[in-house]
């Protein structure tokens, strides 16, 4: 069995130059859709030496036809997204183009499409046997439905990846994790009815945070009733008490559904430096995190596919993803920061509050811990009243 672990490169989207006319259309930043966030979290692997690692493969994304994006999405919806991204000024609030989150910009079509070629390929080549796992930056849109944008995501790359694995090997089982910030909703809709899909969320939930769904009782429904974990964790929730509703919930969940297939979304927006959420990670949790889906994964089935899902402070996001690359591929990360990165980012404007892989160990402050404990417990005990007992667990 190969060893590789496949990295899908972000270098064709950055040389599309959409998101420039985007910045010049718009007086706010694109949180998601903009260079330096493309060009910093893509560089850093690359500046600092992993990508030449002989145990990464590095392969370029490519364009998802239209066949492949009808595994899930609507023709309407992608004969749209094709027609923004052609003339740019089409319009249609039906299918939830053309907002802040999902503005509509020369080649957007493009941008969409681009993360879901590669993520198919990814999936293939990891279901194949080419690769021992695989990697894109650029994935894990897991707000998208069959046909609304929304939340920044225009096509949802793992939903269309999971239809096409499930379309090449009827029968096996599949657990899509999901790490970010925000909660999957997409992605769980589209396998609500699915027992060979199992969804697991770990999310913020508070009141007026995106999407605002992914409530303990949202389990699915049917034959898919029990498929569907959500694991809502309340604002400030630090490194401890996260790490405590990993391990007493997901952790036994996937050991007991024995998965053929992986995919986690990682989400770098869950850690503490992000300007959107409001969860307490480290780098420490994401390195933790990197090793027990690995464990997990060598005690299943061997097949892992990772994509990076959102982080919108680039400079954390960079480095969350170029941890759980190097963690995935067996590759040391270097001793330092790359200067010529330091650089890079100096020229986008954005600063990196502390050098080096690793962050200070904070804790919740006392006024909010009891509130915090509480709400994460509540969290952890929900589950286990109505998803363990579907599992045969207790």
């Amino acid at each position: 069995m190969t060893e590789l672990t496949a990295l899908y490169s972000s270098e064709k989207l950055l040389a599309l130059d959409g998101i420039d006319e985007l910045d010049r259309m718009k007086v706010v930043v694109n949180p998601f859709w903009n260079r330096a966030r493309l060009d910093v979290t893509w560089s850093l692997p690359v500046m600092a030496g992993i990508t030449e690692s002989p145990n990464i493969s590095v392969q370029q994304m490519r364009d998802a036809t239209r066949d492949e994006l009808l595994l899930f999405h609507d023709l309407s919806f992608v004969e749209t997204l094709d027609l923004f991204g052609n003339t740019g000024s089409a319009f249609s609030a039906r299918f939830g183009f053309d907002t802040d989150e999902c503005p509509v910009f020369p080649e957007v079509h493009r941008y969409a499409r681009l993360p879901v070629g590669g993520v198919i390929d990814a999936t293939i080549g990891v279901a194949s046997g080419k690769f021992k796992n695989a990697m894109s930056f650029a994935g894990g849109f897991h707000h998208a439905t069959e046909s609304q944008a929304a939340g920044f995501c225009y096509l949802n790359d793992t939903a269309v990846a999971i239809k096409k694995y499930k379309e090449l090997n009827p029968g096996k089982k599949v657990l899509y994790l999901d790490t970010d910030a925000h909660h999957g909703d997409g992605t769980q809709k589209a396998f609500y009815e699915d027992p060979e899909v199992l969804t697991i969320s770990l999310h913020e939930r508070s009141m007026g945070f995106f999407p605002g769904t992914g409530r303990s009782e949202e389990m699915g429904i049917g034959e898919g009733k029990g498929y569907s974990v959500n694991i809502p964790l309340p604002p400030l929730t630090d490194d401890f008490e996260y790490w405590k509703a990993f391990e007493d919930i997901v952790i036994p969940i996937w050991s007991a559904y024995k998965p053929d297939l992986v995919f986690w979304d990682v989400g770098a927006d869950a850690h503490v430096g992000d300007p959107l959420a409001d969860l307490m990670l480290t780098y420490d949790t994401y390195y933790r995190m990197t090793m027990t889906v690995r464990q997990l994964i060598h005690q299943g089935g061997r097949k892992l596919v990772v994509v990076g899902g959102g982080g919108y402070n680039p400079v954390t996001t960079a480095k969350v993803w170029t941890i759980v690359l190097a963690g995935l591929a067996d590759v040391a990360l270097p001793p330092v920061i790359p200067k010529e990165w330091l650089d890079l980012i100096e020229k986008y404007g954005l600063k990196m509050r502390r050098d080096g892989w690793t962050d200070r160990p904070s804790r919740i402050d006392e006024e909010h811990y009891p509130k915090v404990n509480r709400a994460v417990d509540d969290s952890i005990n929900k589950v286990r009243k109505l998803i363990f007992p579907i599992f045969g667990l207790e």
